[in-house]
């Protein structure tokens, strides 16, 4: 039985993210350093035999994907439940703003961060249930072949701390990059990791900075 390949991608940077502005489903698009951050993962993608190039129904990832998709002929296809986490009433607040006025959740949130649910927000759990499924739909529909799929920091990492049985509290422990390059393989009912983060394409690891809000 040959492996399948699932590629997460998280999508290009946006200027929310350089000025640290919860951003969740708000539909911010990407800046001048993410369209170039996709175009240069694009080409790194160039030379694979992708099949299907998946995407979050979010802006920002999807003009990522729509790169990488040109490369190879391929029409993006959205999947909802690779979206970014519901942030709720933090959404377009700056992570400043969030730690006066929530100082107690943002706390826990860093802390334990799977005990915690943001007002009006979504629940990690409830990511991780509903990116896994995305995840498991498309190595279904995509036996022993390549895939790629543009999403966000959240469900890569709920992903990720599945599949590596981490404890929840570690959730934080990952560090993930825009456009970072994150490959799984799938066999005989089983997950494996075999890169986390690769940024070559941009110049590597020294090159990216810290983002403190999604």
């Amino acid at each position: 039985m040959k492996e399948t390949f699932i590629i997460l991608v998280r999508h290009g940077a946006t200027e929310w993210n350089r000025i640290s502005r919860y951003q969740g489903r708000l539909d911010t698009p990407l800046s001048r350093e993410g369209l170039e951050q996709s175009r240069a993962l694009a080409e790194a993608m160039a030379s694979l035999p992708l099949k299907a190039v998946y995407t979050s129904p979010l802006s920002r990832a999807r003009a990522c994907a729509e790169m990488v998709a040109a490369r190879h002929g391929l029409e993006v296809i959205s999947l909802p439940g690779l979206i970014e986490i519901c942030h709720g009433e933090w959404e377009g607040m700056l992570l400043s703003e969030v730690e006066v006025r929530y100082a107690g959740l943002i706390r826990q949130w860093r802390t334990c961060p799977y005990a915690v649910r943001m007002p009006a927000g979504e629940s990690l759990a409830e990511v991780e249930e509903r990116s896994w499924a995305a995840l498991e739909f498309m190595a279904g529909e995509h036996p022993g072949e390549i895939t790629l799929a543009v999403t966000h920091d959240t469900p890569i990492r709920t992903i990720l701390r599945r599949i590596l049985n981490l404890d929840q509290a570690f959730f934080w422990q990952i560090k993930l990059d825009n456009t970072g390059i994150n490959v799984l393989g799938y066999r005989r009912g089983r997950w494996r990791v075999i890169a986390i983060n690769d940024t070559c394409h941009l110049g590597g690891w020294l090159k990216a900075g810290e983002q403190l809000a999604l």
